[in-house]
């Protein structure tokens, strides 16, 4: 079984039960998810663009983006899923060419929105998406490899002044639309809905259901039957002020913390060997 199986297949499988996925923008991240226990990461295009110092709102090239994921593969042993937006069509003309590219690059996943990112703006006609999709894995299906297509839907960020029970219902009409155009599983962030509403989206829609963290404990999630849990920009946001404040504390004379084996953490993770730890989320 090829290296890309191998990954695809462990990407796949989490789906059955319950996991948190870290967002990572670099190799450096990437390799820290990994230390600490899990097996799949995704870049969030609004990390990756932090990272190289882009706004959330400018769009990152995509011949960058698809090379800081292809550094993110080939150095280290996770499952690899990339933040796709929209497909880049400004870049590549087609999503059929920007599958094709990541899938080259060795990414065994890709989330795909119905919006371009600007929240103000109504949402991508859901035929049109669900055709997107369509093309997305038939382009998969002709590389020969497995491939996990998660429908995103912004009907929660982008529709604010929208109703709940309309929003409910256009994200259930909209995420069986993807399914059937041919979507592995179905991400709807946005809004503190309730209980009920969870459970119903869980319920109605035929395919695994991610959700942005936070607001609820990580262990909420799993009761009401979500399958994976995004944690979006949070760790961008958190190593940042982590590294404010280990440089506050030595602008004003303060002991630093202790500093981490992040040359020990390179070889282990040239080795060959299985992540050093197995946290219950994955």
């Amino acid at each position: 079984m090829s290296d890309f199986a191998t990954r695809a297949d462990r990407f796949f499988a989490l789906h059955d039960g319950y996991f948190v996925i870290p967002t990572v923008w670099d190799r450096l991240s990437a390799l820290a998810a990994w230390q600490a226990g899990f097996s799949a990461v995704a870049t969030s295009s609004a990390a990756l663009g932090f990272a190289n110092f882009y706004l959330a709102s400018e769009r990152m090239p995509f011949g960058q983006v698809r090379d800081r994921l292809a550094e993110i593969v080939a150095d280290v042993p996770v499952a690899v899923s990339i933040d796709m937006e929209n497909g880049y069509p400004e870049w590549t003309g087609d999503i059929a060419d920007s599958i094709a590219a990541i899938i080259d690059a060795g990414v065994v996943a890709a989330n795909l929105e119905d919006s371009d990112g600007d929240h103000a703006k109504p949402l991508v006609d859901a035929d049109d998406h669900a055709r997107a999709i369509s093309r997305a894995r038939a382009t998969a299906e002709r590389s020969g490899q497995r491939f996990f297509i998660n429908a995103r839907s912004d009907i929660f960020l982008s529709q604010p002044a929208v109703p709940e029970r309309d929003a409910v219902e256009e994200a259930i009409r909209r995420a069986r639309l993807y399914v059937a155009a041919g979507a592995d599983g179905i991400y709807l962030p946005g809004r503190n809905l309730s209980d009920a509403v969870l459970d119903e989206l869980v319920a109605a829609i035929p395919a695994p259901l991610t959700v942005l963290a936070p607001p609820r404990p990580f262990g909420h999630w799993r009761e009401i039957g979500v399958r994976r849990v995004s944690l979006g920009t949070a760790v961008i946001r958190s190593s940042y002020a982590a590294i404010q404040g280990q440089l506050a504390a030595a602008r004003s004379g303060l002991d630093i913390a202790p500093l981490p084996d992040i040359e020990g953490a390179l070889r282990l993770s040239r080795s060959g060997h299985d992540a050093p730890t197995a946290p219950l989320t994955q």
